[in-house]
């Protein structure tokens, strides 16, 4: 799972994949997983981050996603 993540950018074409990477690999032990959003007045979809939807779909941990204030 987590190799599917390292080293995607924004594009998922390589570059800027490091937090995303470094999240779903910590989140291998861990009970659950709270990541921020962008926006908290639109629907989640294209409002939610890079990072965040690189660790919803790859941590093997649950994930809660929070609205930034």
């Amino acid at each position: 799972m987590a190799e599917e993540v390292r080293g995607r950018g924004r594009d998922g074409h390589g570059g800027g994949g490091l937090p995303a990477y470094q999240l779903v690999e910590a989140s291998q032990n861990a009970q659950l997983v709270i990541v921020g959003r962008r926006s908290r007045k639109v629907p989640l979809g294209a409002h939610l981050g890079h990072v965040a939807h690189a660790v919803i779909h790859h941590s093997p941990a649950p994930v809660a996603v929070i609205p930034l204030v």
